[in-house]
This record gives C-alpha cells, structure tokens and sequence, in this order.
C-alpha cells in the first residue's frame, strides 16, 4: 500500500491569508467578545483560531478576570511546536491596530521560584538540578531532581520538569536554543561537557543557559560586519566532487526569531560559462538579501553542476522577488533558477556545515 504524500507546510504567503483570515473572524465579535468573562474571550478565539491557523492557539498571561485592566495580554502560542512557529508569528504581525488587548508571540519567561502541581505532585524550580553542556552547535541540558522521586511517578516527574523549562526559559528559547535534554539516572551522554558544569538549582541555570548561548556558543545576535569564509572540500554520497563555502561569522545570528527563514537559491554551474552566470547572480542576490541586514548569506554549496547559495532571512517572499528579479539579469535562462523556502528557526542546516569546519 502506497502512502499518501506529506501535505507541504504553508507558504509564507499561505501564513499570512491564514492570520488575517482568523482575525477578520474576529473582528464582527470584537466588543461582544470584550465584555465576555476572560475564559469565555480564550475559549472563543481558540475557536476561532482552530478554524483558521491550525497549530496554534492563544492563552491569557499575567491578567487578572479580564485585560482592560492593562496587566495582562493575549499571547498566541504553538505550545513548543516549531512546525508551528511561523504560523504564530504570522498571527502576531497581521493583529490589527486599536485591538483592545495586548498580544506578544510565544509563552514567556517565568520569574525565579515557579513552582506547579499535578496529580499531587509538586515540582518547584529549586527541586530541579541542572548540568548545562552542548551539542551540535547547540546547548544540551542534564536534569536531575534534588530529592528522590518514586519510582511510579518518575516519568509523570519528568514531564513537568519539560513544563518548567519551557516556563524558565520561555517557549521560543527553550525549543530553539536547547538541543538535548537527558536525565542524570539514564546516563548522560559522553563529550557534552556536562562533567564540567555542576548541578545548579533551575533558577540559578537560567543564567548560565544564557550564558552559554551568548558568550561560549558566540551567538551575540549582532550582524557580523564581515563574512568568514570556510571552504570545505570533498565528495557527496555518489562519490562526486563537491564543494561548500561556509560564513562561520553567521554563526551569531543563529536563532534571530526575526531570521528564522532559509531561502536557498539553485543556479546551474555545469560549463564554465554557467559558473560565471551563477557567481554573478549570487553576488547581485546575496547583496538584495542582506540589504538593511534583513538576512545574511549562511553557506554556499555547488556540486553536480549546481551552486546552491542559502540565506537566512526576515522577509522570505521579499528574498524570492529578489531572487527571480536578479535571475532575469544575470542567468541565460531565468527558468533554470529553483527555489526552496523552509521555516527553520534554529538554522538546522546551517550548524550542519558550520560543524563540519
């Protein structure tokens, strides 16, 4: 039996019809939905959303029984979910102005001292012991419990322990930033680091999370103000020749949530003829790319008569226009030109090569 093919994610144009479509739902009910209990308001527009952007969802943060007092917001959520990310942020960037409540993208940080409880079970911040490493390009986290668990609540423990992160951290943070977390009692993986990082309580490893991320992995999130090129030689999986340019100065926008876009230009490079065209189509893209600093050139990849330059930007439909306008100019045959847009907020591809270094 053949398998139906996976439905494709959404176009960021898609993205778009899809946001402005839940909230010209939302606009009939407006005030009506203003003068509703806060629960009821959640309910509704989680109704509304289900209809209109699957994947995401809105929860009330910081309110008390209702928004008009200011305090609180509306903060749409995937609820971790990455495939979902650039959905929420859609929803976010088309909310219309004059909206009576307040709305942000993604769960938040918590302050220190969280604490929750679930089938009577209570987990706190200080009963959460973690080792902050890392692994591939990204920080890994080892989680130990400061008191003994039973061993029938252990994997119930376990999940709200992943709760606390993603409240510590923040949603966006925790599921973009953090690529491995194990648990002390299964063993931990050799070559992390770990056994060089004590165990700290959640809310004091909040700041060497961020520690990590910023001062030992580099990610500033300051636009470099100059590439530095890698080369990297070798053969691909059917033993050709092939050949990649790395920017290893990207490396500090790596996880940018305005960045998270990677548009990968495809140009023939087969003739001598070719490969002109194509370095001449990417130094006119490249710099439409990185115009204003709205995306950066990551890597470039030619092999088996292609060059494949790759950008991470903020405005992906924006970098495709480019890319079709610039290969009108510079490619003999503009239709040769493909394209691929994925949504990768944590720049997967990119710390692949950048690995490889």
């Amino acid at each position: 039996m053949t398998e139906a093919p996976a439905t494709p994610p959404p176009t960021p144009t898609e993205l778009t019809a899809f946001a402005e479509g839940f909230w010209q739902s939302v606009r009939p009910e407006q005030e009506a939905l203003r003068a509703r209990p806060l629960v009821e308001l959640v309910d509704r527009l989680n109704d509304l959303l289900e209809a209109a952007v699957p994947g995401v969802a809105v929860e009330a943060e910081g309110a008390g029984p209702d928004l008009d007092s200011g305090a609180g917001r509306l903060v749409f959520t995937s609820h971790g979910s990455t495939d979902h990310f650039a959905a929420v942020q859609a929803v976010v960037a088309q909310a219309p102005k004059g909206l009576p409540w307040p709305v942000t993208a993604f769960r938040q940080r918590t302050g220190a001292g969280f604490g929750m409880r679930m089938d009577r079970f209570e987990l706190a911040t200080q009963d959460l012991r973690v080792r902050v490493g890392q692994c591939a390009g990204r920080v890994a986290l080892a989680l130990s419990f400061a008191n003994p668990v039973p061993a029938e609540l252990r994997e119930h423990a376990r999940q709200m322990a992943f709760i606390l992160l993603d409240h510590m951290l923040g949603e966006y943070d925790f599921a973009v930033k953090v690529s491995l977390v194990e648990f002390e009692d299964d063993g931990l993986s050799e070559g992390m680091g770990f056994e060089q990082s004590a165990p700290q309580p959640l809310d004091d490893a909040v700041a060497t999370i961020d520690a990590c991320w910023r001062d030992t992995l580099g990610r500033s999130a300051r636009y470099p103000a100059q590439p530095d090129w890698a080369t990297l030689k070798g053969r691909n999986s059917a033993g050709r020749e092939m050949q990649a340019q790395v920017n290893r100065n990207a490396d500090a926008l790596v996880g940018r949530a305005d960045m998270g876009w990677r548009v990968e230009a495809s140009v023939p490079a087969a003739t001598p003829q070719d490969q002109a065209a194509a370095r001449a189509f990417e130094k006119a893209w490249v710099a439409a790319a990185e115009h204003q600093q709205q995306g950066i050139c990551s890597h470039v990849v030619q092999g088996d008569g292609w060059r494949h330059v790759c950008c991470y930007v903020s405005d992906s439909v924006q970098a495709v226009q480019a890319a079709v306008s610039v290969a009108g100019r510079c490619l003999p045959d503009a239709q040769s030109m493909e394209i691929t847009v994925v949504y990768e907020p944590a720049w997967d591809e990119y710390l692949v090569w950048l690995g490889r270094c």
